[in-house]
Order: structure tokens, then C-alpha cells, then sequence
């Protein structure tokens, strides 16, 4: 029984071992005529595009392995772009922008660790630049603190998130115009408890204050809401690097970001892990 156990273990290496070569096969043969040196394909929209279509190539539609073959595939065209630093920065800074949207906390936490870069293998100067463009993601991941937030909701009411003593909050970042976000909202209220286990405190993008108003009202959202007329220039939406709409932060009580979950299901399931 063993050496079956042996010889069937020895094939499902092989095979993965095979599959693996054809992967960097594929993904070489996709990058054959790319020369990583030539700094002039960072203004290039044909490059932005290639680099779209490379990230999504690997995945064959299956979301369960789409964080592991994005990873790899981020390996290995890192590792050709660092023989420029100035296009390893572009691609790590386009590729943080992206998974960060996405709500790909695995990727973008694979991104901050500058991969295929070894210990001294960069000038001084080339680690502040790679710090400078991975410090707003770096504030803002897993196991981070929040920034603090004060101030007064469109109801009236005062807040301060570091006073507060809710044992989770939930932040979430939405727009007025996003079905989505609405969508995302009456689910977490009609799921959890705003009154007791958690706080909801939400900023939305909107035509104005009576705007975001009606919109609460008529999605009978309790909690703290916010508006600013900056948009996405205002405090909250810079300070948590929020570059899309909905983006949901779940902090606990010592607002540490203990999620990010892109929709429904990723905060569901992190819900029933830790219940």
C-alpha cells in the first residue's frame, strides 16, 4: 500500500512539475518580444494593456487559484524588469493599484515585499523610491492601524474612531451612483448587528449632503455617515488609500484592519471563520 502511495505521489509531482514548465513557457513566450530595458513602454498604452492581459492570462477562470498564478506570474515579470529599476518601479506601482482594487490582500502583500529583489542588490536611492510608491499600501494592509478619523456625521452626530468602543467597526467607502455599493450595504445590514457586535461608519461619493442623506434613509443604514465635498481628495477617502468604490475595512477594538473584503461573500466567509 505504501509504494502505491509512493509511486501515485511521485506522478502528482511530475505532473505539477510539467505544468509548471508549460506555465513558464507560456509565460515567456507572451514576453519574447518585450525588451524590459526600454524605459519609453512606461508612457506606452499597448504596455498597460499587455500588462492587464499577462496578469489575467494564467487564471483559467478559476477565482480559488487566481491569487496563487497572479503571484507567479508577478514573479516572474518582476524578476525581467528589474534590469531597470525605474520599470520594476512602474510595473510594482501599476500591479499594487490594480490587486489593491481588487481586494487581493495575498497579492498586494506579495507585491510590498519587492519581489525578486535581494538584499543589496539596489542603491539607497532605489529603496526610497520602492518605499515612497509602497507606503500607502503598507498603512493600510492587513494586521495595520488605521489612520484616526474625527468628525461630524451627516446627521449631526460627533465621531471619533479612536474613542470608539465598538468591538468591530466596519468602514466602508461608497457611492451614491453604485448599485453595487448599495447592494453591498443592505446586506450587511440585514446580516449583522449594527447595535451591538459591530459599528458601521461610512464615507460616500456624491452629488451633495442631501444627496447621501436620502440615499441612508432610504436604505435604513444605521451607524455614522460621512460626506466631503473633496471627493476623493477628502481625508478619509486619502488617508485609507481608497481608490475605488465600494472598499470595506473591518477593524477590531483597537482599530487594527483585521479585513479587506472585496464583496459580500469575502466578508461572509471571514464572518463564519471567526464568529
Amino acid at each position: 500500500m505504501k509504494k502505491i502511495i509512493h509511486i501515485a505521489f511521485m506522478i502528482v509531482l511530475a505532473f505539477s512539475a510539467l505544468l509548471a514548465q508549460a506555465q513558464t513557457d507560456a509565460m515567456s513566450d507572451y514576453w519574447k518580444d518585450t525588451d524590459f530595458s526600454d524605459t519609453t513602454l512606461i508612457s506606452s498604452n499597448a504596455f498597460s494593456d499587455q500588462l492587464v492581459g499577462f496578469f489575467f492570462s494564467f487564471t483559467d477562470g478559476d477565482e480559488q487559484r487566481f491569487d496563487s498564478l497572479s503571484i507567479v506570474g508577478l514573479g516572474f515579470v518582476l524578476d525581467k524588469a528589474k534590469v531597470n529599476m525605474r520599470m520594476y518601479e512602474y510595473i510594482l506601482e501599476f500591479a499594487l493599484n490594480g490587486y489593491s482594487a481588487m481586494g487581493r490582500d495575498r497579492v498586494t502583500d506579495y507585491l510590498l515585499n519587492y519581489p525578486k529583489l535581494a538584499e543589496g542588490e539596489i542603491s539607497m536611492e532605489e529603496g526610497l523610491r520602492l518605499d515612497s510608491i509602497t507606503e500607502p499600501y503598507q498603512k493600510v494592509k492587513v494586521g495595520a492601524k488605521v489612520p484616526d478619523f474625527s468628525g461630524v456625521a451627516i446627521d449631526g452626530k460627533p465621531y471619533h474612531l479612536y474613542d470608539s468602543k465598538a468591538q468591530h467597526i466596519i468602514v466602508v467607502f461608497w457611492s451614491t451612483d453604485c448599485e453595487y455599493c448599495h447592494d453591498l450595504l443592505v446586506k450587511i445590514r440585514k446580516n449583522l448587528d449594527l447595535k451591538s457586535d459591530f459599528e458601521l461608519v461610512t464615507f460616500a461619493l456624491a452629488e451633495d449632503k442631501d444627496d447621501v442623506t436620502q440615499t441612508i434613509k432610504k436604505m435604513r443604514l444605521p451607524g455614522y455617515h460621512f460626506y466631503d465635498d473633496l471627493r476623493w481628495e477628502g481625508k478619509a477617502f486619502l488617508d485609507f488609500h481608497v481608490t475605488t468604490t465600494p472598499t470595506v475595512f473591518v477593524l477590531d477594538e483597537n482599530k487594527m484592519i483585521v479585513c479587506k473584503p472585496y464583496d459580500w461573500e469575502e466578508l461572509k466567509n471571514w464572518l463564519r471563520k471567526n464568529k
